[in-house]
């Protein structure tokens, strides 16, 4: 009976000691701020390249500093932000340890810094006040090497700043390698730059390898970088850094971009919102890039995985206009035959895109009143009076206005009545505006003798040099072969 009783309180003190772990659950942060006499303060974290508000605190008595960010729910685990009234603001990190307190003052957060209950952020500010005490030590240092013209004696200062460098270095890795799993130690290892080596190797012929360096770097880049781990995007490196792999790093070519973005946003699919965060950043940027041919990108991301109905978390309406966008795009490749116009011209003849025979074709689509077709014209007609035997090329002029009256005499006015001159609203083809995609005029596609697309989007400076090199490229090909 006594051994039954017994097994009864160890089951009892069991059920409690579970009970009393899930009442942990969600999160209370305490703040006191010395020195703040406003009355709220704001909780913020990093998400990709925003901040997402989370929480707002009042203080109970104005004045007295005291704020406290509670819900029931558990924080995600990254990099938060208490935002002061005046901006202001400090770092916290927030992990497995979601009930603690913190106390600073207003007017110096990092340095009058205290940490209860979270080891993470004990240690994060450890971090941050062995810096500012480097900083000190590098302040005098590189002011005497701005100073000095004495070449030995800035070599001595330089020693000196990399001996600080490697300080720094030192701590951050012993940490590391003692707290391998705190979020801290994930956060440092993610962003963290690879280090370059300082030898190149030889190619086959003895020579030093020059690409070594850069084939290191973008191989290394994302070392430690975990793509699925949520806790990542809630900090300031995560887009950050992918960011700048993908418009700095990797070479600016459609393929190769198209190629790098599936890549990451397949190592991020494990955790839906790195999966979500990833698709949409690669996809708003390929459609919003200056780059031509990153429309390539923007439709192939967009089949795979909207149109294909993986973003299960899009409306049916963003799915529509995705749809409608990448199918007129998709039509506008570069590579791709530009779809046929036929349009009346001055003597409201119809004249076909697909008929005219020249090695180049310009499609130009203009409007009489508007500013830039009148300083972009003159100077694609002057080029055009220059070079268009030479090369080959035709015009095919789209006037966007109704007026007979105006169009003729703006054609006159340009001197441009041996280029071919429609009139876009006098068509037998479907509108200009949806078969090229026409928003703001003047737009220029260059066309080859197939009527397959070059260049699109072009200013008159580009016209001359996408045709010159195409040109150049056909005359050395033509020359291999024979």
């Amino acid at each position: 009976m006594k051994q039954y009783i017994s097994k009864l309180i160890i089951f009892s003190l069991i059920l409690v000691s579970f009970n009393g772990m899930a009442q942990n659950k969600g999160y209370d942060i305490k703040v006191k701020l010395n020195n703040y006499d406003e009355e709220s303060v704001m909780l913020f974290t990093y998400y990709g390249k925003s901040y997402k508000i989370i929480d707002t605190s009042f203080c109970k008595v104005k004045g007295d500093g005291e704020f406290e960010f509670k819900g029931d729910k558990d924080l995600v685990g990254g990099m938060y932000l208490v935002v002061l009234k005046n901006k202001t603001n400090f770092e916290l990190i927030i992990d497995k340890d979601q009930f603690f307190s913190v106390e600073t003052d207003a007017n110096d957060m990092i340095n009058k810094m205290k940490i209860k209950g979270s080891q993470d952020n004990s240690d994060f500010y450890n971090l941050m006040h062995f810096m500012n005490k480097l900083q000190k030590k590098r302040g005098p240092i590189e002011k005497e090497y701005g100073e000095t013209t004495d070449e030995a004696k800035k070599k001595e200062l330089e020693q000196k700043l990399r001996d600080i460098g490697k300080e720094a270095d030192d701590y951050k890795i012993k940490y590391m390698d003692e707290n391998p799993e705190a979020l801290f130690s994930i956060i440092l290892k993610a962003s963290k730059e690879p280090e370059i080596p300082t030898e190149l190797p030889l190619k086959e012929d003895g020579t030093p390898d020059s690409t070594y360096i850069y084939r290191y770097y973008r191989a290394h880049y994302f070392d430690n970088f975990d793509f699925a781990d949520e806790r990542l995007l809630h900090t300031q490196f995560y887009a950050k850094k992918i960011i700048k792999y993908w418009t700095k790093i990797i070479p600016q070519a459609p393929d190769t971009l198209s190629k790098e973005a599936i890549r990451i946003i397949e190592l991020a699919k494990p955790n839906k919102e790195t999966y979500k965060f990833t698709i949409w950043y690669f996809t708003y940027a390929a459609e919003t890039s200056n780059i031509m041919g990153m429309d390539a990108v923007f439709v192939e991301l967009g089949t795979k995985y909207y149109l294909s109905g993986e973003a299960d978390w899009v409306t049916e309406t963003l799915i529509k206009n995705m749809t409608d966008r990448i199918n007129t795009l998709n039509r506008l490749l570069i590579g791709k035959q530009a779809p046929n116009l036929i349009m009346q011209n001055t003597k409201l003849e119809l004249v076909s895109l697909y008929n005219i025979k020249e090695n180049y074709t310009l499609v130009l689509f203009w409007d009489p009143d508007c500013g830039h077709c009148r300083h972009e014209i003159p100077r694609i007609k002057t080029w055009m009076d220059e070079n268009e035997k030479k090369y080959d090329v035709k015009v095919y002029s789209v006037c966007s206005d109704t007026s007979l009256v105006k169009w003729n005499k703006s054609i006159k006015e340009f001197g441009i009545e041996n280029w071919i001159n429609v009139d876009g609203p006098r068509s037998l083809t479907p509108n200009y505006h949806d078969l090229y995609d026409i928003n703001s005029t003047p737009t220029i596609y260059l066309l080859d003798d197939k009527k397959n697309i070059i260049a699109k989007r072009l200013s008159d400076a580009q016209v001359s040099s996408f045709i010159e090199r195409d040109f150049k490229e056909k005359q050395k090909a033509k020359k291999t072969k024979e």
